[in-house]
């Protein structure tokens, strides 16, 4: 009996421990699933914990004893004692020989290090467990490890790198965590700061919050509407920002967290602030107000400070604005951080402009304007990084996708053949028709559509270029009459007001375009300063003759000349001009017209007062109305003063009418030239032209008889319909270039492959093939592609512009054009090619992508090594077996090799092998006759003699000073 009793209690004391022994277990998730939600609730687990592991002495509840109290203090920020059970815990689990729990451990140990400042001995420790994780295959190792780095890492690239290491190392596995999901912010965040990839960041949000439900990460989740608030805050949506703000600040209170409450509150006043909801904003900032009444300061009391200040400007509270001012300067916050300095000096700018204090303010300004400049700059190449990279992902998954849906689409097939082959044949041709009677119909709406915007883009455009064409055979002549030294002042004078008339008549093709781009709500401030007075006088001196002529008494009255101010010049040329040519138009024999300018407190005043016939109360209210002429025997299509009034609006001004019946006519326009005041302003600054050098030679006459040019020149191929432009582009640029013409592009396209000239002007709009079609038939092919080209071309505008480029064109200049600019980029463009030319003499191996100027080149200088790698060292190969090779006659070889490198293909031959021959040299007891005849020389006296002029010493000495440098 006694027997039997012992062994039932032995039974029950084994099950009571097998018992036990899962407790850590379940005590371990109850506390994992709590810390983040309720820590005090946690702490309960780790204290039954302490009593397995007082009970028991065993390793695993001894372990997440320390492991978990260590993640308990770390959330209530006492460090110290985190940092100390943590050690424990590392201790416990390395001596025990369990790697994956000593990494862990490890980890937060390195974290502790990192919160603490010392970034180096966090780093170190991070390498010793990315070394040991690698070792052992422990995934959550190799991640926490990539992330540090990434969180280190300065460089925006590679920190990209290794979030998508970690985001590949977790969806290759198929695991979610909650790493993971911070991973995912992280990146949604970097894309939100470079701007322009909201979508992306979108995403990433997205799939931040699905992973944090997943594993039920409450601060994932908290992260991502954070991000959220900053992508609304983007985008200017403040409702929804301040609807987000607000379950940020819920979440917050739920989980105890004083920063998140913190931020979320100033979030809240600033969103409201936004939409100049004082009160609530006022209401929000009273609730933080406590961190800038403790006596040691929040680290976001500069912030709080800097909220008060602006809404006391707001407010006009001057007083309460400065104090809270002064104290946003004394926190670090504000002071040291880029971002908070310039919100800083934001509204700085805003106080003084409060107190008219306008020196600080300007003082003031000039250093934000740098602190945004340099912003911009961290943004626009951040940006471009990640468009790069994006790029990259965007190809590999669509990679992996196309393999996917391959299989897919073959397992579909497979099923269908055994099942419902005719079934879904049947469908999938009802379901072809229907999608094909939809498209074909949306097709014919969709062409219809591109026909009437086509029809309206070539009227413009044809209108352009047919003003353009004969504006710029005016124009070139009487500038190069303005070069003759022997004009009188008379004369120069007339020919200067000529210039300028040629200029403004070029100005008014591109009114029309101007109205639509008014309607359409493209067209922008583009402001800068100057002294538009001075300008206004300027302008007004086109009229001085023609008032003289018509006799007419022209009177002008400018003041504040020496007053810089801010505006569009197109803008007000175009008013100014507008208006001063109806006072002309209008104004009778032996009558007066009075132009007066000033500046009355920041606007620009602009009155132009003309005698004669007055406008009737009925015209002056329809006078501004597009197409409307007072007259049927009026000149003009009535656009000019249409345009006037809407480009006076656009600048933020008013202009007003007045006349009487039979006496005159005055029009008074007020312009705003308040930087701050101007809406959808574009910044522009004058900038001065670089000149280059041009090196002029003596030509003698040029013919299109298949001849080298003399002296070397370069040769310039001009293509264009319009025999006066060639007529004018061939006296520009005759002393300076060897020169060949084509009246259109198929013509400059043959001459173009059998000159193979060094540079090429072409009209865009030509019969048979226009200039486009040259572009993109020379830039394809390579015997060609190396040619730089430019565009002449009365289609004016970016988007036009643009297609040139995309076309493969090196510049795009509109008509009329002035003859030095196009001078001085032809000459930039050739000697650039001169700059490349210069690198094949630095480089001891052909490398095509090093002096190739496009991929069309590449290929031809990789199919032309590859002929060398075969031929080179044969001393019978020559020029003519090089162009035999490589399929090119021998003048066309030899002008693209001279081209790209400078060399005449004999001379490029002679180059390769001696660069093979310095290689060989190198090598150790070699025999140098040996040398000469394996690189392709049959005559070692020959081979010497070309080596020394080329590296100025002989094999011999050549060897001895490799030799040297070796030692």
């Amino acid at each position: 009996m006694r027997k039997l009793l012992i062994i039932l209690i032995f039974f029950c004391s084994l099950v009571s421990y097998g018992q036990n022994s899962n407790n850590y277990t379940v005590n371990h998730k109850s506390f994992k699933d709590l810390i983040f939600k309720n820590p005090d609730s946690a702490l309960h687990y780790v204290k039954k914990l302490k009593i397995e592991k007082d009970a028991t002495n065993s390793f695993f509840p001894s372990y997440y004893y320390h492991q978990n109290l260590g993640q308990y203090y770390f959330f209530v920020s006492q460090l110290d004692s985190s940092e100390h059970h943590y050690k424990k815990a590392y201790d416990i689990s390395s001596l025990q020989g369990n790697d994956s729990l000593a990494i862990n451990s490890n980890i937060w140990l390195a974290n502790h290090e990192y919160f603490k400042g010392e970034m180096e001995k966090s780093l170190l420790r991070y390498e010793d467990i990315l070394a040991l994780s690698k070792k052992v295959d422990y995934l959550e190792g190799i991640a926490s490890a990539y992330s540090m780095f990434a969180s280190a890492e300065p460089d925006l690239s590679k920190k990209m790198n290794l979030y998508l290491k970690i985001d590949s190392l977790y969806t290759t596995n198929n695991i979610q965590t909650s790493l993971l999901a911070r991973v995912k912010g992280y990146m949604a965040e970097i894309y939100l700061d470079a701007k322009g990839n909201n979508d992306l960041a979108k995403n990433y949000i997205e799939q931040c919050i699905a992973i944090s439900k997943e594993v039920d990460y409450p601060p994932g989740e908290y992260e991502a509407n954070r991000l959220l608030v900053k992508l609304a805050v983007q985008e200017n949506n403040f409702d929804v920002a301040i609807q987000l703000y607000e379950q940020l600040l819920t979440q917050g209170n739920k989980i105890g967290d004083p920063t998140a409450i913190v931020v979320a509150t100033i979030g809240l006043a600033k969103m409201h602030f936004k939409k100049k909801e004082y009160a609530k904003t006022e209401k929000y900032l009273t609730n933080v107000r406590y961190l800038i009444e403790k006596p040691q300061a929040s680290t976001l009391a500069g912030v709080v400070h800097l909220h008060w200040a602006e809404l006391f400007i707001a407010l006009n509270e001057p007083k309460e604005a400065l104090f809270h001012l002064e104290k946003a300067r004394l926190h670090p916050d504000v002071t040291d951080r880029l971002g908070f300095k310039t919100e800083l000096n934001r509204v700085e700018i805003k106080y003084y402009d409060l107190v008219k204090d306008y020196a600080n303010a300007y003082r003031t300004k000039l250093a934000y304007d740098e602190q945004v400049e340099y912003l911009n700059q961290q943004e626009n190449a951040n940006g471009f990084i990640l468009n790069q990279q994006l790029r990259f992902k965007e190809q590999q998954q669509q990679e992996v996708a196309l393999l996917k849906a391959q299989y897919e689409l073959t397992d579909m097939l497979q099923k269908a053949q055994r099942n419902f082959l005719f079934g879904i044949i049947a469908f999938t041709s009802l379901v072809a028709l229907l999608v094909f009677v939809l498209y074909r119909n949306r097709i014919k709406v969709n062409r219809k559509l591109q026909e009437v915007d086509a029809l309206k883009t070539d009227f413009f455009t044809n209108i352009s270029h047919e003003f353009r064409t004969p504006l710029n055979l005016i124009s070139a002549p009487i500038q190069e009459a303005l070069t003759n030294t022997k004009l009188s002042n008379d004369q120069r004078n007339h020919l200067e007001i000529a210039q300028k008339s040629t200029v403004r008549l070029s100005s008014l093709v591109d009114q029309l375009l101007e109205l639509s781009k008014i309607d359409s709500g493209n067209r922008k401030l583009r402001i800068q300063q100057g002294y538009a007075t001075q300008l206004i006088a300027a302008w007004s001196e086109s009229f001085s003759f023609l008032a003289l002529q018509k006799n007419i008494a022209f009177k002008l009255q400018i003041s504040d000349t020496d007053k810089l101010c801010w505006f569009d010049h197109n803008a007000v040329e175009n008013i100014v001009i507008n208006l001063l040519g109806n006072a002309t138009k209008y104004t009778p024999e032996r009558g007066t017209i009075l132009l007066s300018s000033k500046i009355v407190q920041n606007n620009l005043k602009i009155t132009i007062k003309n005698t004669g016939n007055g406008i009737s109360t009925i015209q002056m209210k329809t006078i501004f109305n597009r197409f409307y002429q007072t007259s049927d025997h009026n000149e003009g299509i009535g656009i000019g003063l249409s345009l006037v009034k809407e480009l006076t609006e656009l600048h933020g001004g008013k202009i007003n009418v007045s006349s009487d019946k039979l006496n005159w006519t005055l029009f008074d326009v007020s312009l705003c030239i308040d930087k701050k005041k101007l809406k959808n302003i574009e910044v522009i600054k004058s900038i001065e032209p670089r000149h280059s050098k041009v090196t002029t030679f003596t030509v003698s006459k040029t013919t299109q008889e298949e001849i080298l040019p003399k002296n070397d020149l370069p040769i310039l191929l001009i293509v264009e319909d319009n025999k006066d432009v060639r007529t004018l582009l061939h006296n520009t640029f005759k002393n300076m270039y060897y020169i060949i013409q084509a009246s259109d592009g198929e013509e400059g396209i043959q001459i173009a492959l059998n000159k193979i000239p060094d540079i090429i002007i072409s009209d865009l709009m030509m019969p048979k093939k226009d200039g486009l079609e040259l572009t993109k038939t020379l830039k394809n092919d390579e015997r060609t592609s190396h040619i730089p080209i430019i565009l002449l071309t009365a289609k004016a505008g970016d988007d036009n512009e643009l297609t040139g480029i995309e076309f493969g064109a090196d510049d795009y200049i509109t008509k009329p054009f002035n003859q030095k600019i196009l001078e001085r980029k032809t000459a930039s463009l050739v000697a650039l090619r001169k700059k490349l030319q210069s690198r094949y003499s630095q480089e001891i191996i052909l490398r095509p992508k090093e002096i190739a100027i496009s991929s069309v080149d590449e290929k031809f200088l990789s199919k032309l090594q590859k002929i060398l790698d075969n031929k080179l060292i044969d001393p019978a190969f020559n020029a003519a077996d090089f162009s035999t090779a490589i399929h090119m006659s021998r003048m066309q070889l030899h002008r693209k090799l001279k081209a790209l490198t400078g060399l005449s293909t004999t001379e490029f031959i002679r180059s390769q092998r001696l660069k093979l021959a310095t290689q060989m040299l190198k090598k150790p007891g070699i025999n140098i006759s040996e040398v000469g005849y394996s690189v392709g020389f049959n005559n070692h006296a020959y081979f010497s003699k070309c080596f020394k002029e080329v590296y100025h010493c002989t094999p011999s000495e050549y060897i001895a000073s490799h030799n040297t440098k070796i030692q």
